[in-house]
């Protein structure tokens, strides 16, 4: 109302509304496809991750340009309508109006303010949970401005956190520990979990490998997920997780020589992972080339350990869109069983899940033929919806039962000293239990022995005080505290949705 009595020229006023137009646009399309809501996270992800915003722009290319069609033709003919056409204005109305919107804003700020009392927490508050159109996409834009300058000044904290050990021992226990990071990977489509198609023919049958059933993700995006899962900190504490230096620095910090493989793109402006990468002695990149391109590095580094202890962080591709792209023609084993988009999809995942298991069991045979004690950790950073159900849903960010799903198993060498074997046994008690990645740090470090101020045993698998997690995870809208899913019967009834490879 107040745009309609503002100025009489209605054709200038919604031409020059056009980007928030857009943004109600764009705003609709999250509504119906993701039931979420046009937030300064989504904002703040387009603006610094442009990795992550052309992936969704390849994923969602058909209807986001349908969407954009379809707004151009309506604009258009609105416009056309318009022009040349006067209608009454009022000061007195428009005034009104305006009176009102700053009635509505200081009465929701009036209590935001006596919940989080006067001050910048108020503000903040009020601009998130601001999804007015169109000023409330001032307000996220005005929020992913602050959190921009937040993310600087954690990078900036980083660059100076300490690290405090202030135990660490002294018995022989693990020389190398390797920790693979998995890219989109879900266990829906593992065989190793009871998938239809044989997917990890070797993990399937590799000794020493304790496989972890109900594993949840800390967030549908890498962004996020990664820095979670290599850091003592809960979810809930994002601030704390992206200004503290993470296991990297941790295992660096204690002596071992650390190592940083990644085949994924260096992206400056992708967040901290770059930054963690940097706490690490040694970093090795293998940009837009398949995963098997680091093996020869790795082989290397092992080779080359001495009597050193080794920390190895392995960042793969795996199975991130598109998926066809993801694996070389002699792993192209499944085949669609139609020429739907489904069948086809499903199968080109299936094919990164088979390439990805050669790929991890390429990195074991290399630890066994080290005959060092070893411990190698998957996990992904999240999972993946591959048009499962009616939703139609592709690609991650979602926060459902596809996406917030990931795998992850720890295969352990034969030659451990024995108190370190009875301890993963235990793993086999909670192989059923809900998991979060989170968890994995804290294990490693008390496996390890590298005790720090921030461990914490409720979140070691080997500890007889350990807590199976709630699954608290961060999304576009914000922090969610738990998700109940049972992975496992997902997998099966997963199974028999995709048809089997011919």
């Amino acid at each position: 109302m107040l745009l309609r009595f503002i100025s009489s020229n209605q054709f200038k006023v919604h031409a020059l509304l056009l980007p928030f137009y857009l943004l109600a646009t764009i705003d609709l399309f999250l509504v119906l496809n993701f039931n979420s809501r046009l937030t300064a996270a989504y904002v703040f992800i387009a603006l610094t991750n442009y990795k992550e915003a052309s992936d969704f722009v390849a994923t969602y290319w058909r209807p986001v340009a349908l969407v954009l069609s379809l707004f151009a033709l309506c604009y258009g003919l609105g416009l056309a309508g318009l022009y040349k056409r006067r209608f009454y204005k009022s000061r007195a109305l428009a005034l009104l109006s305006a009176c009102t919107l700053l009635l509505g804003y200081g009465a929701y700020f009036y209590k935001t303010a006596t919940l989080n009392g006067l001050g910048q927490g108020a503000v903040l508050d009020l601009a998130a949970k601001d999804q007015s159109t169109p000023f409330g996409y001032l307000s996220q834009i005005g929020l992913t401005t602050y959190l921009h300058a937040q993310s600087q000044e954690h990078i900036s904290k980083r660059r100076t956190a300490q690290v405090n050990i202030i135990s660490q021992t002294n018995e022989p226990n693990v020389d190398t520990l390797v920790f693979v990071i998995g890219e989109s990977s879900r266990p829906h489509n593992w065989s190793l979990y009871g998938y239809h198609n044989p997917t990890t023919p070797n993990l399937d049958r590799q000794k020493g490998v304790f496989r972890l059933d109900n594993v949840c993700t800390t967030s549908p995006y890498t962004s996020v997920a990664v820095p979670s899962m290599l850091s003592l900190s809960p979810i809930s504490n994002w601030d704390l997780i992206a200004s503290s230096q993470s296991l990297v620095g941790i295992y660096r910090k204690a002596g071992y020589d650390t190592h940083w493989l990644s085949v994924q793109e260096v992206d400056s402006f992708g967040g901290i992972i770059p930054h963690i990468a940097a706490e690490a002695q040694h970093r090795h990149y293998f940009e837009r080339s398949y995963d098997h391109a680091m093996l020869p590095a790795y082989e290397k580094i092992l080779l080359d350990g001495g009597t050193r202890k080794q920390a190895i962080f392995i960042h793969i591709k795996g199975s991130h869109f598109d998926y066809a792209r993801r694996y070389p023609d002699n792993f192209r084993k499944f085949q669609p069983a139609t020429n739907s988009a489904k069948d086809q999809i499903t199968a080109d995942y299936d094919n990164t899940i088979l390439y990805t298991d050669w790929i991890l069991n390429s990195l074991i045979t290399q630890l066994q033929a080290s005959k060092r004690s070893a411990l190698l950790v998957y996990a992904s950073d999240h999972g993946e919806n591959i048009l499962d159900d009616h939703r139609g849903l592709l690609g991650h960010g979602i926060g459902n039962e596809y996406d917030l799903a990931v795998s992850s198993f720890i295969w352990a060498s034969d030659n451990l000293p024995a108190p370190l074997n009875l301890r993963l046994a235990k793993l086999k008690d909670r192989a059923d239990q809900p998991i979060s990645i989170s968890s994995l740090p804290h294990t490693l470090l008390g496996i390890t022995g590298v005790l720090t101020n921030d461990y914490n045993s409720a979140h070691d698998l080997m500890s007889d005080t350990f807590i199976p997690s709630t699954c608290p995870y961060l999304l576009g809208s914000g922090y969610v505290p738990s998700f109940q899913f049972s992975i496992r019967p997902a997998a099966k009834a997963s199974g028999q949705l995709v048809h089997q490879a011919d």
